[in-house]
Protein backbone atom coordinates (compact mmCIF):
# COMPACT_ATOMS: atom_id res chain seq x y z
CA UNK A 1 0.00 0.00 0.00
CA UNK A 2 1.12 3.38 -0.85
CA UNK A 3 -0.24 7.26 -0.17
CA UNK A 4 -1.63 8.70 -2.87
CA UNK A 5 -3.10 11.99 -0.97
CA UNK A 6 -5.07 13.63 1.17
CA UNK A 7 -8.74 14.20 0.88
CA UNK A 8 -10.60 16.80 3.00
CA UNK A 9 -14.19 15.90 3.98
CA UNK A 10 -16.12 18.92 5.49
CA UNK A 11 -18.74 18.37 7.87
CA UNK A 12 -21.52 20.89 9.27
CA UNK A 13 -23.06 18.48 12.04
CA UNK A 14 -22.05 20.39 14.87
CA UNK A 15 -19.28 18.81 17.63
CA UNK A 16 -21.16 17.52 20.21
CA UNK A 17 -19.40 18.40 23.48
CA UNK A 18 -19.48 16.48 27.15
CA UNK A 19 -22.58 16.92 29.19
CA UNK A 20 -20.30 18.38 32.12
CA UNK A 21 -21.02 22.34 31.81
CA UNK A 22 -18.18 24.59 33.03
CA UNK A 23 -18.73 28.94 33.83
CA UNK A 24 -16.14 31.42 31.41
CA UNK A 25 -17.26 34.74 31.58
CA UNK A 26 -20.62 34.29 33.19
CA UNK A 27 -21.61 32.20 30.57
CA UNK A 28 -22.22 28.82 30.70
CA UNK A 29 -20.08 26.66 28.03
CA UNK A 30 -19.39 22.64 27.56
CA UNK A 31 -15.96 21.67 28.44
CA UNK A 32 -14.17 19.82 25.44
CA UNK A 33 -14.15 15.84 25.10
CA UNK A 34 -11.34 15.55 27.33
CA UNK A 35 -12.58 12.49 29.34
CA UNK A 36 -9.63 12.89 31.65
CA UNK A 37 -7.66 9.93 29.56
CA UNK A 38 -6.34 7.32 32.50
CA UNK A 39 -2.88 8.13 33.90
CA UNK A 40 -1.80 5.56 31.78
CA UNK A 41 -2.56 6.60 28.22
CA UNK A 42 -1.83 10.60 28.89
CA UNK A 43 1.42 11.64 29.77
CA UNK A 44 0.75 14.90 31.60
CA UNK A 45 3.12 17.74 31.51
CA UNK A 46 3.86 20.56 34.22
CA UNK A 47 5.07 24.18 33.65
CA UNK A 48 6.52 23.77 36.90
CA UNK A 49 8.56 20.89 38.42
CA UNK A 50 7.46 19.22 41.13
CA UNK A 51 9.48 19.25 44.65
CA UNK A 52 11.60 15.64 44.93
CA UNK A 53 10.72 13.73 47.68
CA UNK A 54 11.90 10.57 49.05
CA UNK A 55 8.42 8.48 49.30
CA UNK A 56 5.21 9.56 48.97
CA UNK A 57 2.41 8.23 51.17
CA UNK A 58 -1.61 8.63 50.85
CA UNK A 59 -1.79 11.45 52.98
CA UNK A 60 1.42 12.78 53.24
CA UNK A 61 0.36 15.88 51.05
CA UNK A 62 3.80 15.34 48.30
CA UNK A 63 3.66 13.98 45.45
CA UNK A 64 5.74 12.26 43.12
CA UNK A 65 6.93 12.70 39.34
CA UNK A 66 4.43 9.94 37.75
CA UNK A 67 6.10 10.38 33.92
CA UNK A 68 9.61 9.73 35.47
CA UNK A 69 8.17 6.55 37.26
CA UNK A 70 6.59 5.10 34.73
CA UNK A 71 9.44 5.95 31.68
CA UNK A 72 11.68 4.40 34.67
CA UNK A 73 9.45 1.42 35.09
CA UNK A 74 9.05 1.15 31.16
CA UNK A 75 12.93 0.54 30.99
CA UNK A 76 13.16 -1.78 33.42
CA UNK A 77 10.36 -4.16 31.75
CA UNK A 78 11.71 -3.65 28.25
CA UNK A 79 15.34 -4.86 29.64
CA UNK A 80 13.80 -8.01 31.41
CA UNK A 81 11.64 -8.85 28.78
CA UNK A 82 14.70 -8.88 26.17
CA UNK A 83 17.12 -10.39 28.70
CA UNK A 84 14.29 -13.28 29.57
CA UNK A 85 12.88 -13.97 25.97
CA UNK A 86 15.91 -12.77 23.90
CA UNK A 87 13.98 -10.32 22.18
CA UNK A 88 14.95 -8.78 19.12
CA UNK A 89 13.56 -5.43 17.18
CA UNK A 90 11.53 -7.71 14.49
CA UNK A 91 9.57 -9.88 17.71
CA UNK A 92 8.68 -6.13 19.04
CA UNK A 93 7.31 -5.01 16.34
CA UNK A 94 5.33 -8.52 15.83
CA UNK A 95 4.08 -8.17 19.41
CA UNK A 96 3.14 -4.72 18.93
CA UNK A 97 1.42 -5.74 15.84
CA UNK A 98 -0.31 -8.15 17.47
CA UNK A 99 -1.60 -5.93 20.32
CA UNK A 100 -2.65 -2.82 17.74
CA UNK A 101 -4.90 -6.03 16.26
CA UNK A 102 -3.64 -6.32 12.96
CA UNK A 103 -4.28 -2.25 11.77
CA UNK A 104 -2.03 -1.22 9.38
CA UNK A 105 0.51 2.16 10.33
CA UNK A 106 0.55 4.55 8.65
CA UNK A 107 3.75 5.26 9.91
CA UNK A 108 5.52 3.00 7.41
CA UNK A 109 6.38 5.18 4.28
CA UNK A 110 8.59 7.17 6.93
CA UNK A 111 9.82 4.35 9.14
CA UNK A 112 8.62 5.83 12.26
CA UNK A 113 7.23 2.58 13.72
CA UNK A 114 8.76 2.46 17.57
CA UNK A 115 8.12 4.53 20.50
CA UNK A 116 12.09 5.62 20.41
CA UNK A 117 11.67 7.18 16.83
CA UNK A 118 8.52 8.90 17.83
CA UNK A 119 9.87 10.54 20.89
CA UNK A 120 13.46 11.66 18.68
CA UNK A 121 11.53 13.27 15.96
CA UNK A 122 9.32 14.64 18.36
CA UNK A 123 12.41 16.00 20.38
CA UNK A 124 13.90 17.70 17.09
CA UNK A 125 10.89 19.49 16.67
CA UNK A 126 11.14 20.58 20.36
CA UNK A 127 8.97 21.42 23.11
CA UNK A 128 5.14 21.69 22.06
CA UNK A 129 4.52 24.33 25.59
CA UNK A 130 0.74 23.75 24.86
CA UNK A 131 -1.27 21.15 27.75
CA UNK A 132 -4.64 19.67 26.98
CA UNK A 133 -5.97 21.50 29.74
CA UNK A 134 -5.77 24.82 28.04
CA UNK A 135 -7.85 24.10 25.06
CA UNK A 136 -11.61 23.74 24.70
CA UNK A 137 -13.02 21.50 21.42
CA UNK A 138 -16.13 24.01 20.26
CA UNK A 139 -17.12 22.17 17.00
CA UNK A 140 -15.75 19.24 14.93
CA UNK A 141 -14.57 20.59 11.17
CA UNK A 142 -14.42 17.45 9.59
CA UNK A 143 -11.86 14.65 8.79
CA UNK A 144 -8.94 14.36 6.82
CA UNK A 145 -8.44 10.86 4.58
CA UNK A 146 -5.33 9.13 3.52
CA UNK A 147 -6.47 7.47 0.58
CA UNK A 148 -4.14 4.54 -0.55
CA UNK A 149 -4.31 2.07 -4.14
CA UNK A 150 -2.90 -1.29 -4.07
CA UNK A 151 -0.49 -2.34 -6.49
CA UNK A 152 -0.86 -5.20 -8.26
CA UNK A 153 1.26 -8.79 -8.16
CA UNK A 154 3.05 -7.30 -11.76
CA UNK A 155 4.02 -4.27 -10.11
CA UNK A 156 2.29 -1.57 -12.69
CA UNK A 157 2.79 1.71 -12.38
CA UNK A 158 -0.19 2.98 -13.95
CA UNK A 159 -2.90 3.64 -10.82
CA UNK A 160 -5.84 1.22 -10.63
CA UNK A 161 -9.38 2.63 -10.81
CA UNK A 162 -10.71 5.13 -8.00
CA UNK A 163 -13.23 2.19 -7.40
CA UNK A 164 -10.24 0.07 -5.84
CA UNK A 165 -8.84 2.77 -3.98
CA UNK A 166 -9.07 2.70 -0.17
CA UNK A 167 -9.29 5.99 2.51
CA UNK A 168 -9.49 5.92 5.91
CA UNK A 169 -9.77 8.48 8.38
CA UNK A 170 -6.50 9.72 9.17
CA UNK A 171 -7.21 13.56 11.34
CA UNK A 172 -9.87 15.09 13.16
CA UNK A 173 -9.74 18.82 13.05
CA UNK A 174 -11.97 20.45 15.43
CA UNK A 175 -11.91 24.58 16.16
CA UNK A 176 -10.79 24.88 20.16
CA UNK A 177 -10.83 27.83 21.62
CA UNK A 178 -7.35 28.43 23.83
CA UNK A 179 -6.94 29.66 27.20
CA UNK A 180 -3.93 30.86 28.36
CA UNK A 181 -4.94 31.84 32.34
CA UNK A 182 -2.49 34.73 31.62
CA UNK A 183 -4.15 38.28 32.72
CA UNK A 184 -5.51 39.96 29.54
CA UNK A 185 -5.05 37.23 27.22
CA UNK A 186 -8.92 36.17 26.64
CA UNK A 187 -9.54 32.67 24.81
CA UNK A 188 -8.72 32.62 21.05
CA UNK A 189 -9.87 30.25 18.64
CA UNK A 190 -6.94 28.01 16.91
CA UNK A 191 -7.40 24.70 14.41
CA UNK A 192 -6.83 21.49 16.39
CA UNK A 193 -5.91 18.75 14.31
CA UNK A 194 -6.20 15.21 16.36
CA UNK A 195 -4.20 12.70 14.74
CA UNK A 196 -4.97 8.88 15.31
CA UNK A 197 -2.34 6.78 16.70
CA UNK A 198 -2.15 5.19 12.92
CA UNK A 199 -0.88 8.66 11.72
CA UNK A 200 1.20 9.61 14.29
CA UNK A 201 4.06 9.83 11.66
CA UNK A 202 2.20 12.25 9.56
CA UNK A 203 1.79 14.06 12.39
CA UNK A 204 5.72 14.05 13.38
CA UNK A 205 6.28 14.50 9.50
CA UNK A 206 3.82 17.68 9.27
CA UNK A 207 5.01 19.17 12.52
CA UNK A 208 9.44 18.83 10.89
CA UNK A 209 8.50 20.60 7.87
CA UNK A 210 6.26 23.07 9.28
CA UNK A 211 8.65 24.08 11.53
CA UNK A 212 11.19 24.21 9.08
CA UNK A 213 9.08 26.15 6.88
CA UNK A 214 7.98 28.99 9.28
CA UNK A 215 9.25 28.01 12.56
CA UNK A 216 7.24 28.06 15.78
CA UNK A 217 6.58 30.36 18.17
CA UNK A 218 8.22 30.07 21.61
CA UNK A 219 5.92 30.09 25.09
CA UNK A 220 5.69 33.54 25.96
CA UNK A 221 4.61 34.38 21.73
CA UNK A 222 1.81 31.43 21.12
CA UNK A 223 -0.84 33.55 22.18
CA UNK A 224 0.19 36.30 20.73
CA UNK A 225 0.78 34.38 17.17
CA UNK A 226 -2.73 32.97 17.69
CA UNK A 227 -4.48 35.88 18.33
CA UNK A 228 -3.01 38.12 15.39
CA UNK A 229 -4.77 39.21 12.50
CA UNK A 230 -5.05 37.18 8.97
CA UNK A 231 -1.60 37.62 7.29
CA UNK A 232 -0.45 36.45 3.53
CA UNK A 233 2.63 35.79 4.67
CA UNK A 234 3.53 32.90 5.09
CA UNK A 235 1.25 31.22 2.69
CA UNK A 236 1.05 27.92 4.74
CA UNK A 237 -0.77 27.44 7.97
CA UNK A 238 1.02 28.90 11.01
CA UNK A 239 2.30 26.33 13.89
CA UNK A 240 1.76 26.94 17.22
CA UNK A 241 2.77 23.83 18.80
CA UNK A 242 1.69 20.58 19.70
CA UNK A 243 0.82 18.16 22.58
CA UNK A 244 0.16 14.73 23.47
CA UNK A 245 -3.16 13.04 25.14
CA UNK A 246 -5.73 10.58 24.57
CA UNK A 247 -8.04 9.86 22.23
CA UNK A 248 -11.57 11.49 22.09
CA UNK A 249 -14.99 8.95 21.69
CA UNK A 250 -14.79 9.78 18.06
CA UNK A 251 -11.79 9.01 17.40
CA UNK A 252 -12.27 5.99 19.48
CA UNK A 253 -15.36 4.69 17.70
CA UNK A 254 -12.82 4.81 14.03
CA UNK A 255 -10.72 2.25 15.72
CA UNK A 256 -12.51 -0.52 16.17
CA UNK A 257 -11.16 -3.31 18.35
CA UNK A 258 -8.30 -1.41 20.29
CA UNK A 259 -7.31 -3.59 22.81
CA UNK A 260 -6.32 -0.21 24.67
CA UNK A 261 -6.63 3.41 23.58
CA UNK A 262 -2.89 5.03 22.99
CA UNK A 263 -2.24 8.39 22.91
CA UNK A 264 -2.89 10.92 19.63
CA UNK A 265 -1.14 13.65 18.78
CA UNK A 266 -2.62 17.13 18.82
CA UNK A 267 -1.28 19.80 16.38
CA UNK A 268 -2.34 22.99 16.90
CA UNK A 269 -2.52 25.50 14.46
CA UNK A 270 -3.61 29.64 14.15
CA UNK A 271 -6.87 30.01 12.88
CA UNK A 272 -7.35 32.27 10.26
CA UNK A 273 -10.65 31.57 9.13
CA UNK A 274 -9.86 29.50 5.84
CA UNK A 275 -11.91 27.29 3.93
CA UNK A 276 -10.67 24.54 1.47
CA UNK A 277 -10.85 25.55 -2.07
CA UNK A 278 -12.63 22.26 -2.57
CA UNK A 279 -15.70 24.29 -1.06
CA UNK A 280 -14.97 27.15 -3.60
CA UNK A 281 -17.20 26.04 -6.86
CA UNK A 282 -20.29 25.21 -5.48
CA UNK A 283 -20.09 28.30 -2.83
CA UNK A 284 -23.12 30.51 -3.00
CA UNK A 285 -22.09 34.17 -4.10
CA UNK A 286 -24.06 36.85 -2.26
CA UNK A 287 -23.32 38.89 -6.08
CA UNK A 288 -21.77 37.59 -8.84
CA UNK A 289 -22.31 34.53 -10.97
CA UNK A 290 -25.30 32.73 -9.44
CA UNK A 291 -27.39 36.39 -8.80
CA UNK A 292 -26.12 37.93 -11.92
CA UNK A 293 -27.97 35.69 -14.35
CA UNK A 294 -31.04 36.45 -12.49
CA UNK A 295 -30.26 40.38 -12.54
CA UNK A 296 -28.59 40.59 -15.63
CA UNK A 297 -25.18 41.33 -14.28
CA UNK A 298 -24.20 38.51 -16.01
CA UNK A 299 -20.95 39.89 -18.22
CA UNK A 300 -19.93 41.65 -14.85
CA UNK A 301 -19.79 38.48 -12.42
CA UNK A 302 -18.36 36.94 -15.34
CA UNK A 303 -15.49 39.00 -15.30
CA UNK A 304 -15.50 38.88 -11.32
CA UNK A 305 -15.34 35.06 -11.47
CA UNK A 306 -12.21 35.44 -14.33
CA UNK A 307 -10.23 37.39 -11.79
CA UNK A 308 -11.21 35.40 -9.03
CA UNK A 309 -9.93 32.33 -11.04
CA UNK A 310 -6.58 34.06 -11.54
CA UNK A 311 -5.87 35.28 -8.32
CA UNK A 312 -6.38 31.62 -6.92
CA UNK A 313 -3.74 30.22 -9.64
CA UNK A 314 -1.20 32.83 -9.18
CA UNK A 315 -1.69 32.36 -4.77
CA UNK A 316 -1.50 28.10 -5.30
CA UNK A 317 1.47 29.02 -7.47
CA UNK A 318 3.08 31.23 -4.72
CA UNK A 319 2.31 29.60 -1.92
CA UNK A 320 3.87 26.43 -3.79
CA UNK A 321 6.63 28.52 -4.70
CA UNK A 322 7.54 29.51 -1.02
CA UNK A 323 7.40 25.49 -0.09
CA UNK A 324 9.58 24.67 -3.09
CA UNK A 325 12.59 26.96 -2.36
CA UNK A 326 12.92 26.36 0.89
CA UNK A 327 13.92 22.79 -0.15
CA UNK A 328 9.99 20.91 0.79
CA UNK A 329 8.23 18.97 -1.46
CA UNK A 330 4.34 18.87 -0.45
CA UNK A 331 3.76 15.72 -1.61
CA UNK A 332 -0.12 15.27 -1.50
CA UNK A 333 -1.18 18.54 -3.07
CA UNK A 334 -5.28 18.30 -3.83
CA UNK A 335 -8.18 20.64 -3.21
CA UNK A 336 -8.43 19.90 0.21
CA UNK A 337 -4.98 21.24 1.16
CA UNK A 338 -5.26 24.68 -0.59
CA UNK A 339 -7.23 27.17 1.86
CA UNK A 340 -8.77 30.50 1.04
CA UNK A 341 -9.66 33.31 2.93
CA UNK A 342 -12.80 34.15 0.97
CA UNK A 343 -15.23 32.83 -1.68
CA UNK A 344 -16.59 36.18 -2.65
CA UNK A 345 -15.24 36.28 -6.51
CA UNK A 346 -15.26 40.30 -5.80
CA UNK A 347 -12.91 40.16 -3.67
CA UNK A 348 -10.31 38.99 -5.68
CA UNK A 349 -7.67 41.34 -5.07
CA UNK A 350 -7.27 40.63 -0.96
CA UNK A 351 -7.89 36.78 -1.34
CA UNK A 352 -5.17 35.14 0.64
CA UNK A 353 -4.13 31.76 -0.25
CA UNK A 354 -2.45 29.03 1.69
CA UNK A 355 -0.99 25.36 1.77
CA UNK A 356 -1.99 23.64 4.55
CA UNK A 357 -1.63 19.36 4.73
CA UNK A 358 2.10 18.98 5.01
CA UNK A 359 2.42 15.43 6.74
CA UNK A 360 3.32 13.43 3.66
CA UNK A 361 5.24 16.46 2.92
CA UNK A 362 9.51 15.59 2.42
CA UNK A 363 12.25 18.09 3.08
CA UNK A 364 15.36 17.90 1.24
CA UNK A 365 18.22 19.58 1.37
CA UNK A 366 20.82 19.74 -1.53
CA UNK A 367 24.30 18.96 -0.99
CA UNK A 368 26.79 22.05 -0.71
CA UNK A 369 24.34 24.53 -0.16
CA UNK A 370 21.70 25.75 3.05
CA UNK A 371 18.51 27.36 1.87
CA UNK A 372 17.12 29.84 3.98
CA UNK A 373 13.84 30.52 4.32
CA UNK A 374 12.62 32.49 1.23
CA UNK A 375 14.73 30.34 -0.60
CA UNK A 376 17.86 32.72 -0.25
CA UNK A 377 20.59 29.87 -0.38
CA UNK A 378 24.05 30.41 1.38
CA UNK A 379 27.44 29.12 1.21
CA UNK A 380 30.88 29.89 0.10
CA UNK A 381 32.12 29.97 -3.46
CA UNK A 382 33.94 26.93 -2.95
CA UNK A 383 31.06 24.93 -1.49
CA UNK A 384 27.82 25.99 -3.55
CA UNK A 385 27.51 23.52 -6.27
CA UNK A 386 27.16 24.19 -10.25
CA UNK A 387 24.12 25.64 -11.14
CA UNK A 388 21.18 23.58 -10.79
CA UNK A 389 19.79 22.04 -14.64
CA UNK A 390 16.55 23.63 -15.83
CA UNK A 391 13.84 22.24 -13.89
CA UNK A 392 12.88 20.14 -16.84
CA UNK A 393 15.66 17.63 -16.62
CA UNK A 394 16.52 17.96 -13.41
CA UNK A 395 16.24 14.47 -12.44
CA UNK A 396 17.50 14.90 -8.21
CA UNK A 397 14.80 13.81 -5.63
CA UNK A 398 14.18 17.87 -5.39
CA UNK A 399 13.53 18.29 -8.96
CA UNK A 400 11.20 15.28 -9.57
CA UNK A 401 9.25 15.94 -6.24
CA UNK A 402 8.50 19.33 -7.25
CA UNK A 403 7.68 18.63 -11.12
CA UNK A 404 5.44 15.97 -8.74
CA UNK A 405 3.79 19.11 -6.89
CA UNK A 406 3.50 21.16 -10.40
CA UNK A 407 1.52 18.27 -12.26
CA UNK A 408 -0.98 17.89 -8.76
CA UNK A 409 -1.21 21.09 -8.63
CA UNK A 410 -2.32 21.34 -12.57
CA UNK A 411 -5.29 18.52 -11.49
CA UNK A 412 -6.17 20.64 -8.89
CA UNK A 413 -6.71 24.10 -10.71
CA UNK A 414 -8.14 22.28 -13.51
CA UNK A 415 -10.97 20.81 -11.30
CA UNK A 416 -11.47 24.30 -9.86
CA UNK A 417 -11.75 25.85 -13.27
CA UNK A 418 -13.94 23.64 -14.89
CA UNK A 419 -16.06 23.17 -11.58
CA UNK A 420 -16.22 26.96 -10.87
CA UNK A 421 -17.05 27.33 -15.07
CA UNK A 422 -19.12 24.75 -16.05
CA UNK A 423 -22.60 25.48 -17.33
CA UNK A 424 -24.19 22.72 -15.61
CA UNK A 425 -21.62 23.27 -12.40
CA UNK A 426 -19.37 20.70 -10.53
CA UNK A 427 -20.37 17.21 -12.02
CA UNK A 428 -18.85 14.53 -11.73
CA UNK A 429 -16.97 14.84 -14.60
CA UNK A 430 -15.29 17.50 -13.17
CA UNK A 431 -14.10 16.19 -10.39
CA UNK A 432 -10.01 15.73 -9.44
CA UNK A 433 -10.06 11.59 -10.29
CA UNK A 434 -11.78 12.19 -13.13
CA UNK A 435 -9.58 14.76 -14.93
CA UNK A 436 -6.46 12.33 -13.68
CA UNK A 437 -7.88 9.67 -15.47
CA UNK A 438 -8.49 11.77 -19.12
CA UNK A 439 -5.11 13.43 -18.40
CA UNK A 440 -3.17 10.46 -17.32
CA UNK A 441 -4.84 7.37 -18.48
CA UNK A 442 -6.29 8.21 -21.49
CA UNK A 443 -4.23 10.76 -22.88
CA UNK A 444 -0.97 9.58 -21.50
CA UNK A 445 0.06 13.61 -19.99
CA UNK A 446 -0.27 14.49 -23.48
CA UNK A 447 -1.35 18.13 -23.40
CA UNK A 448 -2.53 19.38 -26.73
CA UNK A 449 -4.70 16.48 -26.86
CA UNK A 450 -6.25 16.38 -23.71
CA UNK A 451 -6.71 20.76 -24.54
CA UNK A 452 -8.89 19.54 -27.63
CA UNK A 453 -11.09 17.24 -25.84
CA UNK A 454 -11.86 19.88 -23.29
CA UNK A 455 -12.64 22.58 -26.20
CA UNK A 456 -14.58 20.16 -28.14
CA UNK A 457 -16.72 19.62 -24.44
CA UNK A 458 -20.05 22.04 -24.79
CA UNK A 459 -20.48 22.60 -21.23
CA UNK A 460 -16.62 23.69 -20.65
CA UNK A 461 -17.36 26.71 -23.06
CA UNK A 462 -16.66 29.29 -20.59
CA UNK A 463 -13.67 27.72 -19.12
CA UNK A 464 -12.56 27.14 -22.49
CA UNK A 465 -12.67 30.97 -22.86
CA UNK A 466 -11.20 31.62 -19.29
CA UNK A 467 -7.92 29.74 -20.57
CA UNK A 468 -7.71 30.94 -24.18
CA UNK A 469 -8.09 34.43 -23.17
CA UNK A 470 -4.66 36.38 -23.73
CA UNK A 471 -2.79 34.15 -26.35
CA UNK A 472 -3.82 30.55 -24.22
CA UNK A 473 -2.42 32.10 -21.04
CA UNK A 474 -4.27 29.94 -19.28
CA UNK A 475 -3.79 26.81 -21.46
CA UNK A 476 0.22 27.53 -21.29
CA UNK A 477 0.51 27.72 -17.55
CA UNK A 478 -1.76 24.35 -17.02
CA UNK A 479 0.94 22.64 -20.15
CA UNK A 480 3.60 23.99 -17.95
CA UNK A 481 2.27 22.58 -14.98
CA UNK A 482 1.79 18.80 -16.40
CA UNK A 483 5.06 19.39 -18.08
CA UNK A 484 7.26 20.65 -15.35
CA UNK A 485 8.54 23.24 -17.49
CA UNK A 486 8.96 26.26 -15.16
CA UNK A 487 8.73 26.43 -11.57
CA UNK A 488 5.95 27.59 -10.01
CA UNK A 489 7.74 30.78 -9.17
CA UNK A 490 7.96 31.44 -12.76
CA UNK A 491 4.96 30.78 -13.61
CA UNK A 492 3.50 33.00 -10.59
CA UNK A 493 4.65 35.61 -12.65
CA UNK A 494 3.31 35.25 -15.92
CA UNK A 495 0.35 37.03 -17.79
CA UNK A 496 -2.06 34.90 -16.71
CA UNK A 497 -1.65 35.31 -13.32
CA UNK A 498 -1.87 39.41 -13.76
CA UNK A 499 -5.20 40.39 -12.48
Amino acid sequence: MRPLCLQQRSTTRPFVPSSRPTRHNGHCTAPWVREQPSVGTCRRRQRRPQAASGSSGAGDGESVDIDALAARLSAEAEKLRQSTAGGTADAAEEQSAARRGGRQDATQPFGYETKAEEAEILASVGEGGLLPEEFELMQELGTINIQQISTTTDYEESPLPTSERSARTAVIAYMASFFTGMPFQDPVATLVKEYLPGAKAVACNELQVLKHLAGMPDLTMKWQVAASPLQSNPPIVRLLGYFVAGQTAKAQALLPGEPEPEDAVWVVLKWEGLAPLALYPSAQQTSGIGLGRLFGGQDSSLRDRWRMLRAITRGALQALAYVHEAGVVHGALGSGSIMLSTFDDRSAQRVVVKLDNFGFARQITVEGQRRERGGAVRGSPDTLPPQPAPLATDDTPLGLGQRDDLRALAVVLLECILSAMAASGPSQLTTADSIQRLLGEVFLYGFPEFRQYCEDEPDWQAAVELLGADNGAGWDVLEALVVGSASAAELAGGRFCKL
